[in-house]
């Protein structure tokens, strides 16, 4: 009810100002509705919770709502408020038959405008946050906006370098404050999470190429929530384990590669490098590295083959050194063919969120598949495998409180086991604004590992499938 308040007199209270100002023509409110049901059976391979402790319903239904304000002042100053209904489940929460009103809330609020005689935009407040990536991929490895679904709260300062060449950013966000003002005690301790970034877009004929930096520090209070399963080692749960110092640094760097010099094939590349901790206790650090490749043809007209390729630094036998897994704060990776992953799945709760750290595979998928008029079509097949150390994931399992505590079968992959999928997914326009969706999916899990998660939970594991079929209205 607070966030209901919240949002709504927000959305209020900058309508009135935008009239105030007498600019109420100006203001422009657009979004998307989603309303669809979906069967998931063996989801996580077992149709059970990650820890084993829970049976799946393998019918439910979602709805969300993405509405947003834009509040413009003149052509260089201007206010994006965003309210939204977070993939609620229909007879749950607010959408249960005896609650009065859903739960809206606000999840974008920020302020652009561009600096006086210059050609530089200033973007301040709760706002969409990305390191670079190129689009096959869906979002970054390291730190991603999910669609606007995970945002960051930061000011970002952008715009043209070098005219029609050379862009970028430069920024501060404050990801995590715990104790806000004050802190628990007299003594201070670190309890944040701030970040550093800096990007820039280099367009030269036939290819694109956008590098990145981003420094962190991580301080030894800060409360991650679930960043901590991918942004901390293993060895921090270690008896007598967590950071020694007060206040931790973290580096990440890497860069995002198109070239369509090619014509009509066009190649996509990502890598990433991340080290968090390293000035910390052996047992603290996580140090890893992340490429990807993606080759596309372009050259018809109604469909549009991909290939794509990874690998992930897995974990060695040892926790005492830490964790040699890329570190990320929010990953939304993925193929753009693949259920496997997050990979910018239209309807809720339709992927298999499989963590691409750790991990090396290939996929192919046919996309854009247009035979029929008002009909897009995708369908793809996936091979994944796991580069960890089966000792090191079996020792991970035993300190962090068991399966699905910190690491999870079919998510975290041990060499030897390996995922199979096939993903089918239909768009069919039913008018400009709405559009039918039907997705579905079928993966296998091959080789798990007893000595990591447990003859209880691999003898359980099964073939997976999934489907969804639902409604997006945009307007």
């Amino acid at each position: 009810m607070a966030r209901l308040a919240f949002g709504l007199a927000s959305a209020l209270l900058w309508t009135i100002f935008a009239v105030a100002l007498g600019r109420a023509a100006d203001i422009r409110a657009y979004g998307d509705f989603r309303v669809h049901g979906n069967f998931f059976q063996n989801q996580n391979f077992t149709g059970w919770t990650g820890t084993g402790a829970q049976t799946e319903d393998p019918v439910v239904f979602f709805q969300r709502l993405r509405l947003h304000f834009d509040l413009p002042a003149s052509d260089a100053l201007s206010f994006r408020l965003g309210l939204r209904l977070n993939n609620e489940i229909w007879g749950q929460g607010p959408l249960a038959a005896d609650s009065s009103v859903p739960d809206i809330e606000p999840y974008q609020a920020y302020l652009q405008f561009t600096l006086p005689d210059t050609d530089l935009r200033l973007t301040a407040g709760y706002q969409p946050l990305s390191m670079p990536h190129t689009p096959v991929f869906y979002d970054s490895v390291v730190l991603s906006t999910d669609s606007g679904n995970s945002d960051t709260a930061a000011v970002v300062l952008s715009g043209p370098l070098v005219a029609d060449t050379l862009s970028g950013t430069l920024g501060y966000g404050r990801l995590v404050d715990t104790n806000g003002p004050f802190d628990t005690a007299t003594t201070q301790t670190g309890d944040e999470l701030d970040l550093f970034f800096a990007t820039l877009d280099l367009t030269l004929p036939g290819v694109k190429i956008s590098p990145f930096g981003m420094v962190g520090v991580l301080g030894r209070g800060a409360s991650l929530g679930g960043m901590g399963d991918s942004l901390l080692s293993a060895g921090t749960f270690l008896s007598g384990g967590g950071f020694a110092h007060n206040q931790n640094p973290a580096v990440w760097a890497g860069a995002a590669v198109i070239v369509d010099a090619l014509a009509p094939f066009k190649l996509y590349a990502d890598v990433a490098f991340g080290d968090v901790a390293f000035t910390d206790r052996a047992i603290n650090r996580r140090s890893g590295w992340f490429v990807d490749a993606a080759l596309e043809y372009g050259g018809s007209s109604w469909v549009t083959p991909q290939v794509f390729g990874w690998w992930g630094s897995g974990e060695d036998a040892s926790l005492t050194n830490g964790s040699e897994r890329l570190p990320s704060i929010d990953s939304s990776w993925g193929p753009i063919c693949s259920f496997l992953f997050d990979a910018d799945q239209e309807l809720h709760n339709t992927n298999m969120d499989v963590n691409p750290q750790g991990s090396m595979g290939l996929s192919f998928g046919l996309n854009q598949i247009s035979l029929i008029p008002d009909l897009t079509s995708l369908v793809g097949v996936t091979v994944a495998a796991g580069t960890s150390s089966p000792a090191g994931l079996r020792k991970t399992v035993a300190v962090t409180g068991g399966p699905g505590a910190y690491v999870q079968m079919g998510n975290d992959l041990a060499q030897g086991e390996t995922l199979l999928s096939a993903y089918f997914n239909h768009s069919y326009a039913i008018t400009q604004a709405l559009d039918l969706v039907l997705e579905t999916g079928w993966a296998r899990g091959y080789g798990f590992h007893k000595s990591i998660w447990g003859r209880r939970m691999v003898d359980k594991a099964g073939d997976v499938i999934q489907g969804g079929l639902g409604f997006i209205y945009r307007f």
